[in-house]
């Protein structure tokens, strides 16, 4: 599994140097405006990744809004890269919605915040009593609010849109509810609707215009501290690449590979065996402009490369758990609304 994991993160590397080299090329026209997606005379375009993030930094004065939607359904259970036995028929159904506003403050940076709402709903057969136990969560999660620098600006005859990110993640969400288990009432980490950590985030996108298309890619690093109920989560590393393609003035294609890992969680300063692990989707999307200002994108994430951490003692010991659970793919709806 670690031999897995390692090839994963070279692949990451080999696909994030990929468009870079590929951004080498020179660009088809110039470009007056990429976050409201103006369409110019000869070169219309497209908006970006539906998953992923960006190279670009907003202009001065420009105020965008997102509503991101993502859910999906997980009822399997990867031990490594292999399927094994669902013995307590776990299902986990996950609905993120995630309020997203960006503002442009002038030489080079801009801001964003985003606050999640999160829905969580898990099912599964209690071993002790045979029953089925149906344990459920909501509310606003952790706030996270992230600065962006423009190191390269195609605009004004870069090779590429280059930019630079950090960022903190604060405790917003609730850790304090309390789940029904055959072991008594506990807080189980993973159902809470946040961490009780102050996470640090960094990041670097690239965006690549070309004659009516365009090609984004992103990486984030997220290191966790330190959470409530003698948790912590392992850092999380993401990475995004794909190209856009405007059919006309409104509609986009658009296909992106999107690859997440998380490190090891800790309990009581102990490494869990059963959380963390590496998911790889393919993401096809559409993109619809009503106007210039105001847009719609809807996607489904494939589940194409699951390298999960599992452990089957803690799944018969803390039944509760939720590692190594996987979804086949997500819904991903955005709508975005540009001032």
């Amino acid at each position: 599994m670690t031999t897995g994991i390692k090839n994963t993160r070279n692949r990451t590397l080999v696909l994030l140097c990929s468009i870079l080299i590929v951004s080498s090329a020179n660009a088809g026209g110039s470009i007056d405006s990429i976050t409201d997606a103006n369409i110019l005379k000869e070169n219309r375009v497209p908006l970006g990744n539906i998953n992923g993030s960006t190279g670009n930094v907003f202009k001065k004065g420009i105020f965008r809004v997102v509503l991101k939607d993502v859910y999906f359904k997980a009822d399997t259970i990867y031990d490594g890269n292999t399927k094994v036995k669902n013995i307590l028929n776990k299902e986990l159904k996950l609905n993120a919605s995630m309020f997203i506003a960006r503002y442009g403050l002038g030489n080079g940076f801009d801001v964003r915040l985003v606050m999640p709402i999160i829905s969580k709903k898990l099912s599964l057969t209690i071993p002790q009593n045979y029953k089925v136990a149906k344990l459920s969560n909501s509310g606003i999660g952790d706030i996270s609010i992230i600065g962006r620098y423009s190191l390269l600006n195609q605009k004004k005859g870069d090779p590429l849109f280059l930019s630079i990110g950090a960022g903190i993640k604060v405790p917003t969400g609730k850790t304090d509810k309390k789940f029904k288990t055959p072991k008594g009432n506990l807080a189980v980490p993973q159902l809470q609707n946040g961490t009780g950590s102050v996470d640090f985030i960094i990041e670097a996108g690239a965006t690549k215009i070309l004659k009516n298309s365009r090609i984004d890619s992103s990486i984030v690093y997220k290191v966790a501290g330190d959470g409530d109920n003698n948790y912590k989560f392992g850092n999380i590393l993401k990475w995004n690449i794909g190209y856009s393609y405007a059919l006309t003035n409104a509609f986009d294609l658009q296909l992106e590979l999107d690859g997440i890992h998380s490190s090891k969680h800790k309990q009581n300063g102990k490494k869990l065996a059963d959380m963390g692990g590496t998911k790889i989707y393919l993401t096809p999307g559409v993109h619809y402009r009503f106007t210039k200002h105001f847009d719609v994108s809807f996607g489904y994430a494939f589940n194409v490369y699951t390298n999960l951490n599992f452990s089957k003692k803690r799944d018969r010991d803390s039944s509760i758990q939720i590692g190594g659970l996987c979804e086949k793919g997500r819904f991903i709806t955005r709508v975005g609304y540009t001032f």
